[in-house]
């Protein structure tokens, strides 16, 4: 996003094709972040796989459309 007139670009990093290859350098509008977000990092971590078996892990499946044109697409819900 660019306002008019401003030299500054704001990226939403996360829509990235590769977010790990953007780190954030800075953030910005942290005036309207939720109080508890600065505690996100202290918290206790857990993997998907931690808590659902093999079986659980396998039937996940993205439901996201693909990043490409595709001639037919449908999710399989």
């Amino acid at each position: 996003m660019r306002d008019d007139g401003d030299e500054n670009y704001e990226m939403a990093i996360g829509t990235l094709d590769d977010p790990d290859r953007t780190p954030p350098t800075k953030q910005v509008g942290v005036e309207s972040e939720l109080k508890w977000f600065r505690s996100l990092a202290a918290l206790p971590r857990q993997e998907t796989g931690d808590y659902n078996s093999p079986e659980k892990l396998a039937s996940y499946r993205s439901r996201q459309h693909p990043d490409h044109d595709t001639e037919a697409w449908k999710p399989d819900f």
